[in-house]
């Protein structure tokens, strides 16, 4: 064999092994992605324990939908009766730091006195949000802890009277307008309707999603009171007693963290898979939520059944 035929198998058997190099590299990197998205699973915390509408089948509903997608990984930590077990509820600390983000689901309207957390709760739960933590204020959680000073501000506009703070509204333009303490009405809502939404502007938690669309069977929030510090209105609906524009879904900055509140997902008691539960926009709606709030990117791309501005969507009930 002469010096150039030997020359041209030597470059032949090492293009030959940069090929095999290459290729395992990339079955490697292959299975190390496939093994990431399994076990990256957000790590969600569900609150409950009490409130004035289904909170047991609440919950259960929400691990559904959520665990369906393949996307989370879903716990709950009940608040246990401070009336009918206080050593129980005395001892009762969930480790939010645990978790990517939080379901806040407890609403003790009416009832500051008999339901409450235990106050070390309450501190690790402001630690947790100020740190860095995201919380998804659930339908009625804007009507709890009316006495909780932090928690005022991580929900923004909450169920209370007139004299409590201010409110929002939104005008033609889009454009926020602030009512002023004591004017207007307390918070209040009407009957539920399957309301026409409006976003605002281009949050993550909406991208690609229509300028408007139909959400079943929800309630639209009148006069909810607080302050507007570190508030930002992603979309709106209108109130069907004053003809204004309340917010709809809200977002609120808290220390390092961030809140979520929406008035998605009513689920009162004696309803088996209400239409509210089965819209297709309060589910993807959350489903980004919790994206956002942990931090994980947000899925870009809007379900097919996505309602649109002129008829609602319901998926169907995830069933046992």
């Amino acid at each position: 064999m002469n010096s150039c035929s030997f020359k041209r198998v030597i470059i032949t058997v090492l293009i030959l092994f940069c090929n095999i190099i290459i290729i395992k590299s990339q079955v490697i990197k292959e299975s190390t992605n496939l093994d990431t998205t399994k076990s990256e699973k957000i790590s969600v915390l569900i609150i409950d324990g009490f409130s004035n509408h289904h909170w047991q089948l609440n919950t259960k509903y929400l691990q559904k939908i959520l665990e369906s997608t393949g996307k989370f990984k879903v716990s709950v930590s009940t608040c246990p009766n401070q009336n009918g077990n206080k050593t129980e509820w005395e001892n009762w600390h969930p480790n939010f730091n645990a978790y990517s983000a939080v379901i806040q689901t407890c609403n003790n309207i009416f009832k500051e006195d008999s339901l409450q957390w235990p106050n070390r709760v309450k501190q690790s739960f402001e630690k947790y949000v100020d740190e860095g933590g995201g919380v998804y204020m659930y339908h009625g959680a804007t009507n709890a802890f009316k006495g909780w000073s932090a928690y005022n501000k991580m929900i923004a506009l909450g169920w209370r009277n007139k004299d409590f703070g201010e409110a929002v509204i939104i005008n033609d333009k889009e454009e926020l307008e602030i009512i002023s303490k004591g004017e207007g009405e307390n918070t209040g809502h009407g009957a539920r309707i399957d309301a026409l939404i409006t976003r605002i502007g281009s949050h993550p938690i909406h991208t690609g999603m229509p300028k408007t669309w139909r959400g079943a069977d929800v309630e639209v929030y009148r006069y909810g009171r607080g302050t507007v510090k570190n508030l930002e209105v992603l979309s709106y609906a209108k109130d069907a007693k004053t003809e204004l524009n309340f917010p709809m879904e809200w977002t609120v900055k808290f220390g390092k963290g961030k809140v979520y509140c929406s008035t998605y997902g009513h689920l009162w008691k004696n309803q088996d898979w209400p239409p509210s539960m089965r819209c297709a926009a309060f589910q993807q709606s959350m489903v980004r939520a919790l994206q956002w709030l942990s931090g994980h990117v947000v899925d870009n791309y809007v379900d097919a059944d996505f309602p649109t501005s002129e008829s609602t969507s319901l998926r169907l009930p995830i069933l046992d």
